[in-house]
C-alpha cells in the first residue's frame, strides 16, 4: 500500500498554492516548515536560491548552466540537455551518438546534434548512465507524464505525531539538495549526523566550501570505509535506530550494500527519505540526474522572444527540491507517518512550474538580484 505524498495536508495545501515565482515557491515550503516549528530560524527563500550562485559568483548564460556543465543544445526535433559535469560523461559522447568523430569540446558537440533526434539520444543516454533531458518546440518532455509524483510507502509502524526537536537524524547525501533537507531539520531541533564515504567524498567540498560548510554546521561528521564489513554494521546500526534517514542514492546503491530500508531491521517509527532525480520506480530508478538537466526534464525553463529554451537558476530543481522534502518529513513527522518517503528532484520542479502557470506567471530566473541572468 502507498499513499501520495501530496496527500499530508499542509504539504498539499503548500503544494497546491499558485505563486508568482520561483522565490515565492520556496518560501511557502519554508513557511509550511515554520507552522511546525515557530521558534526555527529559517533561511530566507533568497539564500537557498542565491547563496551558491553568490558564494561562485556564478549565474546561468541562456543555453549553458549556471555551473557551466550543463548545455542546452539544438537537435533536429527540440532541444537535448546533457550534463558534463564528470569526466567519464565525456568519454561516453561518442557511444551516445555513435560517431569516432572528435567530441572533445562543446562546439563540436552542438554541431554533431544538429541531425540527431533529440528523444532517440535521450533514452540511449540515460540507459547509459548519462545525465540527460529533452525537451521539444511545444516545450514539453516526454516526462511530463510519465514520472510519478513522490509518495510514501508504509510500513506498519505507524505512531503518534512526533517532533524534530531531538530528532536522530542520519544523512548519507552529498551535493545540495539532501544536505538543505538536513540543514533545516537541524535548524528545527534535529540531531543530524552527516556520513559520508571514503570511496566517494561529497564533491560540493571542492573549490570554494562555504556553502557546504553553512549546510553541515553543527552536525556530526562520520567518515566510514563502506568496504569495510565491520564498519558497514556500525552504519547500519545507526540508521536502523534513526528517527529519520535522508539518502540520495541510485537505489541500487545501497541495495548492494546491504543498507537499504529492506535489508534493515528498523527499531521503530522512522521516516526514510529517499531523493532521486526521477523516482524510485523501474525504469527510473537508473537514471542520473543533476539540478540542471533534471530542471529541463521538469519542463522548469523560461523561453526567450526567438523561441529558445533558457536555463533559470542555478541547479534549481535540487533546492527547490530540499526545501520541499524537510517540509514533507516535518508533515510526515507531525502525522505520525514511518516508512519510505519516495521524493523525485524532478517531481518538485514541475510541481513548482505548476504553481508559477497557475498564478498566470511566466518562468523567470531567480538570480536577477545576483546579476541579470
Amino acid at each position: 500500500m502507498t499513499f501520495s505524498a501530496e496527500n499530508l495536508a499542509a504539504f498539499d495545501m503548500i503544494k497546491s498554492i499558485p505563486a508568482e515565482d520561483l522565490n515565492a515557491c520556496v518560501a511557502q515550503a519554508l513557511s509550511g516548515i515554520a507552522q511546525h516549528y515557530p521558534q526555527a530560524s529559517l533561511p530566507s527563500a533568497d539564500w537557498v536560491l542565491k547563496a551558491r550562485a553568490k558564494e561562485l559568483g556564478i549565474e546561468p548564460a541562456g543555453q549553458r548552466s549556471a555551473n557551466r556543465s550543463c548545455h542546452l543544445m539544438p537537435c533536429e526535433d527540440g532541444w537535448l540537455a546533457i550534463n558534463l559535469a564528470r569526466d567519464s560523461d565525456w568519454t561516453l559522447l561518442n557511444a551516445l551518438l555513435e560517431t569516432d568523430a572528435l567530441l572533445t569540446d562543446v562546439t563540436a558537440l552542438r554541431q554533431a546534434l544538429l541531425h540527431r533526434r533529440g528523444a532517440d539520444l535521450l533514452g540511449r543516454g540515460r540507459e547509459m548512465g548519462m545525465p540527460v533531458a529533452f525537451v521539444d518546440a511545444a516545450k514539453t518532455s516526454p516526462d511530463d507524464l510519465r514520472i510519478p509524483r513522490g509518495h510514501m510507502r508504509p510500513d506498519g509502524l505507524n505512531a503518534a505525531g512526533r517532533s524534530l526537536q531531538g530528532a536522530r537524524v542520519i544523512d548519507l547525501s552529498a551535493l545540495w539538495a539532501g544536505p538543505l533537507c538536513a540543514h533545516l531539520l537541524y535548524r528545527c531541533g534535529a540531531e543530524v549526523t552527516s556520513v559520508s564515504s571514503v570511496q566517494r567524498p561529497d564533491g560540493s567540498r571542492q573549490g570554494n566550501t562555504a556553502l557546504y560548510e553553512a549546510l553541515h554546521a553543527g552536525h556530526e561528521h562520520l567518515v566510514l570505509d563502506f568496504d569495510d564489513l565491520e564498519q558497514r554494521q556500525q552504519l547500519a546500526q545507526l540508521l536502523a535506530s534513526a528517527d529519520v534517514v535522508i539518502e540520495a542514492s541510485r537505489p541500487r546503491a545501497l541495495r548492494q550494500l546491504a543498507l537499504d530500508r529492506e535489508s534493515l531491521v528498523i527499531n521503530g517509527p522512522q521516516i526514510w527519505l529517499s531523493i532521486t532525480a526521477y523516482g524510485r520506480q523501474p525504469p527510473a530508478d537508473q537514471w542520473a540526474g543533476f539540478g540542471d538537466d533534471v530542471a529541463v526534464s521538469a519542463g522548469l525553463l523560461r523561453w526567450d522572444d526567438l523561441g529558445q529554451p533558457q536555463f533559470v537558476g542555478d541547479a534549481i530543481a535540487d533546492p527547490l527540491t530540499g526545501v520541499y522534502a524537510a517540509l514533507a518529513v516535518a508533515e510526515s513527522l507531525a502525522e505520525g507517518r514511518s516508512g519510505l518517503l519516495d521524493f523525485s528532484m524532478v517531481g518538485i520542479a514541475r510541481h513548482c512550474r505548476q504553481q508559477i502557470l497557475a498564478a498566470g506567471r511566466d518562468i523567470v530566473c531567480p538570480l536577477l538580484a545576483v546579476s541579470q541572468c
